[in-house]
């Protein structure tokens, strides 16, 4: 009869002791197979381990879910070998960046069909001589001003436009 009880009291066990009696179980052999093997075993604080074994304690589900707010909250994500790694910059803020530009450069793309034009312009934009503005025209794309403000690039890229020729700004 002894031995029927027993059966009973171990079927009565609710399935969250069997769950604390195996994590029990995997410490022990955990704790064997340190104290056997390796001299330098890390030492962990108890917040980190009590912090690790809920995380490995999670069921699936609560593994996702926990995986998908880390992302969404503060942009770490699992890296391919399972460890946890920093994203970089969001992509609205790489946006942002990129429209914040100070400075700007006008790009000669093409002289168009009014060569000459162009090149007084480029004159009268750079300061340069009439040879060296000719090269500059002649070997397009070549930047004809450099580290302007958005203002001055935009009013150098309508006086080319102006005259025919195909300016970009970078």
């Amino acid at each position: 009869m002894a031995k029927t009880e027993e059966k009973e009291q171990a079927n009565n066990k609710s399935k969250e002791d069997v769950k604390e009696e195996v994590k029990e179980e995997a410490k022990e052999t955990k704790k064997a197979k340190t104290a056997e093997g390796t001299k330098d075993a890390k030492k962990w604080s108890s917040e980190v381990k009590k912090l690790g074994d809920k995380i490995a304690g999670l069921k699936l589900m609560q593994a996702k879910e926990l995986a998908d707010y880390l992302k969404d909250e503060y942009g770490i994500e699992p890296a391919a070998g399972g460890a946890v790694m920093m994203a970089g910059p969001a992509p609205q803020a790489q946006a942002e960046e990129k429209e914040e530009k100070s400075t700007f450069n006008v790009v000669l793309k093409e002289f168009g069909d009014k060569k000459i034009q162009v090149i007084k312009e480029v004159r009268a934009l750079t300061g340069l001589g009439l040879k060296e503005a000719k090269d500059l025209v002649d070997n397009v794309p070549k930047p004809v001003k450099e580290g302007l403000s958005k203002e001055e690039a935009e009013a150098a890229q309508q006086k080319l436009e102006a005259v025919g020729a195909v300016v970009e700004l970078t």
